[in-house]
C-alpha cells in the first residue's frame, strides 16, 4: 500500500460533503438497526448497510476500501479465534488431557460444525439393517 495514495484518498474523502453525509447517514442507520435488534423488533443485519456504502465508493478510493476491509475483518477474525480457544479449553479439560492431537482436532471439528444430523433417519436406517442381517 502506498502511504501517499492513502493520504490523498483520505483528504479527498474528508473534503467531500456528499461522502461525509453518506457516512453520517450510515452511522444513524446502523444505530437504528442495533436498537431495533436489541428490542427484538426487527432482525436486520447492519453488515449489508456497511457493504452498500463501501461498494458505492468510486474506484478512486481503492486504497481506502482495502484499509476499511482489513479493519472490519479484524473483529470477526478475533472473535472466531477466541471462540476456538474457548472450545479447545473445554475439550482439553483437566480430566481429558491425554487426548492425542488427531482426537482433539476431531472434537474441535465436531464442536464447531454447523451440521445437524437427522437422528431419526439415521436410527431408522440402522434398525432396518439390523433386521436384514438377522
Amino acid at each position: 500500500m502506498d502511504i501517499d495514495t492513502f493520504e490523498f484518498e483520505l483528504i479527498d474523502l474528508h473534503s467531500c460533503n456528499t461522502w461525509k453525509q453518506k457516512f453520517i447517514d450510515l452511522r444513524q442507520r446502523i444505530e437504528e438497526i442495533e436498537i431495533n435488534r436489541l428490542q427484538a423488533n426487527v432482525v436486520k443485519n447492519a453488515d449489508t448497510e456497511i457493504h452498500k456504502v463501501r461498494n458505492s465508493l468510486p474506484n478512486s478510493f481503492n486504497t481506502l476500501k482495502k484499509v476499511a476491509q482489513s479493519i472490519l475483518s479484524i473483529f470477526s477474525s478475533t472473535y472466531v479465534c477466541e471462540s476456538l480457544f474457548s472450545i479447545m479449553n473445554l475439550i482439553k479439560a483437566k480430566h481429558r488431557n491425554t487426548l492425542i492431537d488427531e482426537t482433539s482436532a476431531a472434537c474441535v471439528l465436531l464442536k464447531t460444525t454447523n451440521y445437524t444430523p437427522d437422528i431419526k433417519m439415521l436410527s431408522s436406517k440402522n434398525n432396518n439393517s439390523n433386521h436384514i442381517n438377522k
